[in-house]
C-alpha cells in the first residue's frame, strides 16, 4: 500500500509522518521542503508474532505500508492553483490519500497563515482535485471526440467516451469522481487516468494537545465530506520517542488508546478494503495484503503467479482457530480443516496452503 500525505503549509504534515516513521524530517516553522519525504513501515499485527512462536520459522514477514509525505499545498495567488503539477504527478500514483488538516494556533502560523480553518482548508483542496480531474477529462474527451470523426472507433473508447461524459457531469456540479454513478466497467476504462477525485480519501484533524477529543461537531461536518480522525501532532510525536510503558501513561492523559501508527494504518486498511491472509511454515511466516471480497485464486497470485495459474485447492484455516486450539493436529482432529476451491472468498485471518500443479 502506497499512502500520500498532502496537506497545506504547516498543517503537521511531516510531524505526522515523522511519528508513524520514526523518521526525524525537518518540521521547521519557516521552510517548507520541495521533494517528498518517503519511508516504508511495517504493518503492527500481533497474529504474525503468535504464529511465528508455533512455527519458529527463519523468518517473519510483516505486509508494509509506504508513507509520502509530500510538499505542501501552497497557493499560487496569480493562477489560484494550490498544487503544482508534480505534486499532482505523485499524487496520482498513491493508493490513498490522508489530507491533513491544521487545528491549532501558534502566533507564527497564524499571522503568516491566517488561522486554523480545517473545513475551508478541505474544501479548498478538494476543489484544487476537482480541478485537476476536469481538465484531464476535459482533453481525452475532446481527443475522443475527435477521433470519432475520423472514423477511429471501438469498443473500449465508446465505453470510456461514456464514462468521461459521466466524470464531466460530476465535476461540474463539484461531485468528487468517487461519488459519481460510474459502472465497473466504466471505472476500469478510466482508471489509467488516476483521478484525484476517485482515489480513496480520508481527513487527519491535526489538533493540539489541548483540544484533542473536544472537536466532535467539527469531526462530524469534515465526515460529511470524508472519513475523518483526529491526531494530537506534536503531543503524539513526543510519545513515539517514549518507551512503551511510559507512552501508555501520557496516552491515557488524553484518551489514546493506540498509537499513531496503529491507528492511521488501521483507518487506511479500512478506507482502501484491506484484509490479510497468512502463510506459514518453517521458512517463514508471512502476511499478505489482499481486497475485502478476493477469492483463492487471487490470493495464490499475490503469493507467486505459479501459484495461481495452476492452482487445485486451497488448505486453510482460520488465525482464531489456531489461537484457541494451539496447532495444526489439534484443528484437524476438530474438522476446522478445510479444502476450498478457487471461489472461496478469502477472509482476514485466514492461513492458506495452496495446492497447484504448472
Amino acid at each position: 500500500m502506497k499512502l500520500g500525505i498532502t496537506g497545506k503549509a504547516k498543517s503537521g504534515k511531516t510531524t505526522l509522518f515523522n511519528t508513524i516513521t520514526g523518521q526525524n524530517s525537518d518540521i521547521s516553522l519557516y521552510d517548507s521542503k520541495l521533494e517528498p519525504n518517503l519511508a516504508v513501515v511495517q504493518v503492527p499485527d500481533q497474529r504474525i508474532d503468535f504464529l511465528s512462536n508455533i512455527y519458529k520459522p527463519k523468518k517473519s514477514i510483516y505486509a508494509n505500508v509506504e508513507f509520502l509525505d509530500f510538499p505542501p499545498i501552497i497557493e499560487n495567488t496569480e493562477t489560484r492553483e494550490f498544487l503544482s503539477p508534480t505534486s499532482m504527478s505523485l499524487l496520482k500514483n498513491t493508493d490513498a490519500l490522508a489530507i491533513i488538516l491544521r487545528n491549532f494556533s501558534n502566533s507564527i502560523l497564524d499571522e503568516t497563515h491566517g488561522k486554523a480553518n480545517p473545513l475551508e482548508e478541505l474544501k479548498d483542496i478538494m476543489l484544487e482535485f476537482l480541478y485537476s480531474d476536469l481538465v484531464i477529462a476535459e482533453k481525452r474527451l475532446e481527443k475522443i471526440e475527435l477521433n470519432f470523426k475520423r472514423g477511429v472507433k471501438c469498443a473500449a473508447t465508446i465505453i470510456e467516451e461514456k464514462a468521461l461524459k459521466k466524470c464531466l457531469e460530476s465535476l461540474h456540479k463539484e461531485i468528487p469522481l468517487r461519488h459519481a454513478d460510474l459502472l465497473e466497467d466504466e471505472i476500469k476504462a478510466i482508471k489509467g487516468f488516476m483521478f484525484l477525485s476517485l482515489k480513496p480519501a480520508m481527513v487527519i484533524l491535526n489538533s493540539d494537545e489541548n483540544n484533542f477529543n473536544k472537536n466532535s461537531d467539527l469531526i462530524l461536518q469534515l465526515s460529511n465530506i470524508l472519513p475523518t480522525y483526529e491526531f494530537a501532532g506534536k503531543f503524539e510525536l513526543e510519545l513515539s520517542n517514549l518507551t512503551e510503558d511510559e507512552a501508555i501513561v501520557f496516552m491515557e492523559d488524553v484518551g489514546l488508546t493506540e498509537s499513531a501508527v496503529n491507528r492511521i494504518i488501521k483507518n487506511a486498511y479500512d478506507l482502501l478494503g484491506y484484509v490479510s491472509f497468512f502463510t506459514v511454515g518453517d521458512d517463514e511466516v508471512r502476511a499478505w495484503t489482499i481486497t475485502k471480497g478476493d477469492n483463492a485464486v487471487t490470493a495464490a497470485g499475490r503469493i507467486h503467479s505459479d501459484l495461481a495459474r495452476g492452482f487445485i485447492r486451497a488448505e486453510t484455516f482460520t488465525y482464531n482457530d489456531i489461537e484457541k486450539y494451539g496447532n495444526e493436529k489439534s484443528i484437524r482432529e476438530k474438522g476446522l480443516f478445510r479444502l476450498e476451491g478457487k471461489n472461496y472468498v478469502v477472509q482476514d485471518g485466514d492461513i492458506i496452503f495452496v495446492r497447484f500443479n504448472v
